[in-house]
């Protein structure tokens, strides 16, 4: 499917606030609690937006996450990445994990979803996306506002997923402005998900190794 190049980008859709929420204290005590659950790492609201942390969930020092960011069961954020949810939501499923120096933000009309199951790669850009389940974004890939990428997909080391594209499931995506070049097996999905899998245990070793 051909991509919408039309812009998301709501220029007024963020309006000044005349000081803190009424109950900033108290949000402020649950991120506390999750600075203390998870030291090094930078956890901060956005208005009355804070993040929320399921079991089993590794988050590295130095990686940043803001606002309304939903760490699902299993997951794991590692060093330097900056998930910021302020504009809209920021979902991460369950077993997927984000990697060193990755950034994941969202548009006006666009939440961030990332699926279960899901790898994304060191320096990768996620934008206004939705993730399906087991797929692999490649080092310094982009995918921007508006992309639904199918489940199973391969997004390629330094590709660019541009706006409004819809990427089929089990699709290998290479190349700026990215293509699919391939169609993927059910064992190349098995693949990602083992992957996934991987970075499980690895993160379960850094919590109590």
């Amino acid at each position: 499917m051909l991509p919408s190049m039309a812009s998301r980008t709501i220029v007024d859709s963020v309006p000044r606030v005349a000081g803190p929420p009424a109950d900033a204290d108290a949000l402020e005590d649950e991120l506390d609690l999750l600075r203390d659950r998870f030291p090094g790492a930078i956890f901060e609201r956005y208005l009355e937006q804070i993040p929320s942390v399921g079991a089993f969930v590794h988050v590295a020092a130095g990686a940043v996450v803001v606002g309304d960011v939903r760490l699902y069961d299993d997951v794991s954020l590692w060093y330097g990445c900056v998930l910021r949810g302020d504009l809209n939501r920021i979902e991460v499923h369950e077993r997927s994990n984000i990697q060193d120096g990755a950034v994941v933000h969202l548009g006006d009309l666009d939440p961030t979803i990332i699926g279960e199951e899901v790898v994304v790669g060191h320096r990768a850009v996620l934008h206004g996306c939705l993730i399906r389940g087991g797929c692999l974004i490649g080092i310094q890939a982009t995918v921007l506002d508006n992309v639904e990428i199918g489940e199973g997909s391969i997004i390629g080391s330094g590709a660019l997923v541009t706006p409004g594209s819809t990427i089929p499931p089990r699709s290998l995506v290479l190349g700026v402005p990215g293509r699919v070049v391939k169609t993927l097996t059910a064992a190349d999905e098995d693949f990602h998900r083992k992957l996934a899998g991987k970075y499980i245990r690895l993160a379960h070793n850094y919590r109590v190794g």
